[in-house]
């Protein structure tokens, strides 16, 4: 018989309780601890906070903990693990909010802590309820829905029931993946889903396809997260970068404005603030397209809102560093670009989740900015993944520091010089009130020309950066900003 403790005196303690109680007979659950509360709760003692964990843990011979807190952020989780750094218990968590089936917990759900714990911020239920009503009775269209952000997407979009999802995508594997994942969604809503999927192969590159698709479906909402991302491989294919990032969603604009689809939602980044990679220059260029065809929009009389929503680094989306980590913990060492690299980051479900709070509250031509709390050191990252897999960095696996990456910053930032922000009713969510001003006429000219170059091969690497300095004045060396 082992003894247990429960951290959060709430819901989701009581259901745990609950379901231990039931189903499990090795397992005594000796008392919760929680910040706010004192006395008992469901027959047994508070014993304490969190402050008081290593005492209480020897104090009640605790062998295992179970945090019950599916709405608490990465700081509260990293005050914990610190407090059972030094103790001989086994950490289990209730999952996020987002991963709870129908918000009942059970035992079958809980599970061992993650690096995405440590960063993750609060997720309420009930942020989801505008998009709900807003979202009844329409079809959307997700490109670039099998990639992360966009299959999670279209996951918090099912389970908002519309009337039509429509799915699109170049990457036909993860696609093929993301029917599956869709259904499983589908199967475990609290309501019967009686929305249409539809799945999708194809490229924004090819306006004519995507056009016919836009015909047959006649989208009302457009959310865009089909982007070539990864910093070093753009700097080595810039066409490509241009043609997949800009003209891909130039496309997009300009269809969504001939069909009369009321918004578009575009998801951008910070590497667009103050570029100094071809990766963060379209982006930037992408922004700026939205405000072009913004204004399009109002001279034409056309209802389509536009908007984009810029963030940072997503936990654990593909090609991205965590699971590049757990790849490398497993050989022995992990491989950090520079000790002083800082990022911002967020779990993938908070993004998405925002992503949406922000299309309920856009009324167009806006740029929104997420707040991604606090930047991370990577090396920090780096050793709280490594003690969470059981192991001693610098002892059990080696930290190598290889240099910057082309193109790389040692830190992102999420505006630019010129650039201030107002306030929204929701604490995590800004809207960027100034932004460089640019000849509109001048801008989309230069763009064209761009494209149009890239799409004909007539232009060398070093006169396609040129091209993009000239368009997005902000585009710096990257010498010029790695000063910490």
């Amino acid at each position: 018989m082992e003894n247990a403790l429960i951290i959060g005196a709430g819901g989701a303690g009581r259901e745990l309780l609950e379901s231990l109680s039931s189903n499990s007979k090795s397992i005594t659950v000796k008392g919760f601890l929680d910040d706010d509360k004192k006395g008992e709760y469901c027959g047994l003692p508070i014993l304490g906070n969190v402050d008081s964990l290593p005492e209480i843990i020897n104090q009640n011979d605790i062998r295992i903990v179970f945090i019950a807190i599916p709405s608490g952020n990465g700081a509260l989780m990293r005050k914990i693990i610190q407090n059972c750094r030094d103790q001989p218990v086994k950490i289990n968590i209730v999952p996020r909010i987002s991963e709870i089936v129908n918000g009942v917990v059970n035992l079958e759900q809980v599970r061992q802590i993650q690096v995405e714990d440590l960063v993750g911020r609060s997720i309420y239920r009930q942020d989801f309820e505008p998009a709900k009503s807003k979202i009844r009775g329409k079809t959307v269209m997700v490109f670039g829905a099998a990639g992360s952000i966009g299959s999670e997407l279209c996951s918090q979009l099912l389970s908002l029931n519309p009337k039509q999802l429509i799915a699109v995508d170049w990457w036909e594997n993860g696609t093929f993946y993301l029917q599956d994942r869709l259904a499983t969604v589908a199967r475990n809503l609290e309501e019967p889903c009686t929305t249409k999927v539809k799945y999708v192969i194809a490229n924004i590159q090819e306006r004519a396809r995507i056009g016919l698709i836009f015909q047959e479906s006649k989208p009302d909402i457009i959310f865009n997260a089909a982007a070539y991302k990864h910093v070093p491989l753009m700097e080595h294919n810039p066409v490509e970068a241009v043609k997949n990032n800009v003209l891909g969603t130039k496309n997009l604009f300009e269809l969504s404005l001939e069909h009369d689809c009321e918004s578009f939602i575009l998801i951008s980044s910070d590497k667009a603030v103050n570029p100094t990679n071809v990766m963060g220059a379209t982006k930037r260029v992408t922004e700026k397209l939205m405000h072009y065809y913004s204004q399009v929009a109002k001279e034409q009389s056309k209802r389509t809102k536009f908007m984009a929503v810029r963030f940072g680094n997503v936990l654990a989306s593909n090609g991205s560093v965590i699971p590049t980590f757990r790849k490398q913990i497993q050989q022995g060492y992990v491989t950090i670009t520079h000790k002083d690299i800082v990022r911002y980051f967020m779990t993938i479900d908070e993004a998405a989740q925002l992503v949406l709070q922000c299309w309920v509250m856009g009324t167009g031509d806006e740029v929104f900015v997420l707040d991604m709390g606090e930047p991370i050191k990577i090396e920090d990252l780096a050793r709280w993944m490594i003690r969470l897999s059981g192991k001693e960095p610098d002892k059990d696996v080696e930290i190598r520091y290889v240099g910057l990456r082309p193109g790389e910053k040692l830190y992102e930032e999420p505006l630019t010089e010129v650039e201030h922000t107002d306030a929204t009713k929701n604490n995590k969510i800004f809207i960027v009130t100034k932004d460089e001003d640019f000849d509109h006429a001048d801008f989309i000219g230069h763009t064209k020309e761009l494209i149009k170059k890239c799409t004909t091969g007539k232009l060398e690497s070093s006169e396609l950066v040129s091209m993009l300095k000239g368009i997005v004045p902000t585009f710096k060396d990257p010498s010029e900003v790695n000063k910490l």
